[in-house]
């Protein structure tokens, strides 16, 4: 197992077996479905989901599809999804852009209607997918955390004059 791996497998840990399974065999559909494309791996603490996406690119906003793993439901999100033909009505969302499909047993994404909202994605995305193709992982969890430290940091008051700690300038006028 590769080191991308491991701490995938770490990240899944953290959620109950019925959702791992779900969140697993999902991934396991998605990457023989969209070979060749970028795994990006993102955790949201707030919000207690792992999201991987789908991307032609290293750049996860631009994925064709996503997993969305939470405590007690996974998602199927589509990028692009307000643009995709739904005549079953499973896509659900309110946003300009983004759709999902929430999904509570493996046997959900089995059926026909999933793997047209897939093939209808990649063919809006314009891929020519290369089933020879392997993608790489990218693990983006670390990068947020330190973002998030970054953002905190430059959110603090700089200090300011007569504060503690700073020197104080001397009232001359009398």
């Amino acid at each position: 197992m590769t080191n991308a791996e491991t701490q995938l497998a770490s990240y899944f840990a953290k959620y109950e077996p019925a959702m791992v399974e779900l969140g697993k065999a999902l991934r396991a559909k998605l990457r023989a479905t969209l070979p060749g494309l970028f795994e990006i791996v993102y955790v949201y603490e707030r919000q207690n989901a792992l999201v991987i996406s789908y991307s032609p690119s290293e750049r996860g906003y631009e994925g064709v599809c996503s997993i969305s793993v939470y405590p007690h439901l996974v998602k199927l999100g589509f990028g692009q999804g307000a643009q995709l033909s739904d005549p079953n009505r499973l896509l659900q969302g309110q946003g300009k852009t983004v759709r999902y499909v929430e999904l509570s047993s493996v046997a959900d994404f089995d059926r026909a209607e999933i793997d047209a909202l897939i093939a209808d994605a990649v063919k809006l995305a314009n891929l020519r997918l290369d089933p020879s193709a392997e993608g790489a992982m990218i693990i983006k969890a670390e990068a947020q955390k330190q973002r998030a430290r970054r953002a905190t940091k430059a959110a603090r008051p700089a200090s300011t004059p007569g504060a503690k700690g700073s020197p104080r300038q001397e009232d001359t006028r009398r």
